[in-house]
């Protein structure tokens, strides 16, 4: 258990590295990929700053359920949103085991770029590294029932798609700005 912890410690110091190499380069990487509960998605490097290690989150009472309480990371108090979640926000009910949810899995919380305007960060299962143009062969259009913030739909050499995730777009919607029960 201590090797894989440090593993992904090395991993996501990594991680970090490579977007502040690439904000300052200009290299030509636009995207860093994540796995949410299996879905492959894009946040545009423009839109997020920093990849955290999992930390203990403090419970928010009257909050949705996709609000999942606050963090403190280097003295910043954060919110905590699990996209998952949110974007099943108005369906029935699921439970965490439905959900695909495993609390002794790792996770990554995704800080945003202090010039969306909201302190929060984002809880993605799996950080699979930084992704350029080029990485794709095809794009295309949201589909038209897209929840908040979804942006085009990018298929790489494999056939898998990616859906790009418009950060700025999401945190600006009423609905995610409506954390209270």
């Amino acid at each position: 258990m201590a090797l894989a912890r440090e593993d992904l410690k090395s991993f996501q110091a990594r991680i970090a590295e490579r977007l502040r190499v690439a904000r300052e380069q200009g290299a030509d990487a636009a995207w860093l990929a994540v796995s949410i509960r299996g879905m492959r998605c894009l946040f545009p490097l423009s839109q997020t700053n920093e990849v955290l290690p999992p930390l203990d989150v403090l419970a928010v009472p009257y909050v949705k359920t996709w609000f999942l309480g606050a963090v403190n990371a280097r003295g910043r108090v954060y919110g905590v949103v699990d996209l998952a979640r949110f974007w099943m926000r108005g369906k029935d009910a699921l439970s965490a085991v439905e959900l695909g949810e495993n609390p002794h899995l790792n996770y990554s919380l995704i800080s945003l770029n202090p010039d969306l305007g909201v302190n929060c960060v984002l809880k993605v299962d799996t950080v699979l590294g930084l992704r350029s143009h080029k990485n794709f062969e095809s794009a295309s259009d949201p589909p038209l029932s897209a929840p908040d913030g979804w942006g085009s739909v990018y298929s790489d050499a494999s056939g898998v798609m990616w859906q790009e995730i418009n950060l700025q777009g999401l945190v600006q919607s009423p609905q995610f700005l409506s954390i209270s029960e």
